[in-house]
């Protein structure tokens, strides 16, 4: 049944290649998701306090991003324990939080759902980062695959994007499956970090790409 599955959402990929679809769908964050109000379709629920799919501000000479994911490192872990919990978050919640900005300790994040991984293929993606404060910022690619009947995480890499006033584009390869072939899924995790402020993803996109750096 696993295997039968895993050859589905192989084919799914595939499919949705040959279309045009995008291998992350809805990483401008446009599209709303039908069932869940307030929630970027395709991707985890947000808090509404570290984490907010909302408004992109304007930025002079620029155009309009639309919808992005807005995030902000000075909340306390207090303040984002209580959100996480009125949210119905609780998977998140972090054990004796203290009254400190959250960007010192764990950070935020927002993962996407999980998406099918073709083997032995390279993965190219590309983003907008801006951040008026200067917060650091990361793009994880993490995979996962089947592990004694358990689903484990077996890869991952980042990309580090340094805080900008205005939108900046960043970009970088992944081989999920190059040294880990058990890898059968993805998921892109949002996170920042420190310096403590507030800001922006937008614009996510992946690509299946020829491998640049052949092994």
């Amino acid at each position: 049944m696993k295997l039968s599955l895993t050859l589905l959402g192989f084919f799914a990929l595939l499919l949705m290649m040959a279309q045009g679809d995008p291998i992350v769908p809805n990483g401008d964050f446009e599209e709303a998701d039908p069932t869940v109000p307030g929630k970027a379709a395709h991707w985890d629920l947000t808090d509404g306090l570290g984490v907010r799919w909302t408004d992109a501000p304007n930025v002079p000479g620029a155009p309009p991003h639309g919808k992005a994911i807005r995030m902000d490192t000075s909340v306390t872990e207090v303040a984002l324990n209580a959100s996480y919990a009125k949210a119905g978050l609780t998977q998140w919640e972090f054990p004796n939080p203290v009254n400190g900005p959250i960007g010192y300790s764990y950070g935020v994040s927002l993962y996407s759902e999980a998406q099918p991984v073709v083997p032995g293929k390279t993965y190219r993606v590309t983003f907008d980062f801006m951040s008026p404060d200067g917060v650091g910022g990361k793009l994880w690619f993490r995979g996962y695959g089947d592990v004694n009947g358990q689903k484990k995480r077996l890869y991952e890499a980042t990309i580090d994007c340094a805080g900008k006033a205005t939108w900046t584009q960043f970009s970088g390869v992944f081989h999920p499956t190059r040294h880990t072939p058990n890898v059968t899924e993805f998921k892109i995790m949002l996170f920042t970090f420190i310096p403590v402020g507030v800001s922006w993803f937008d614009n996510v996109h992946l690509e299946i790409v020829d491998d640049p750096d052949p092994q």
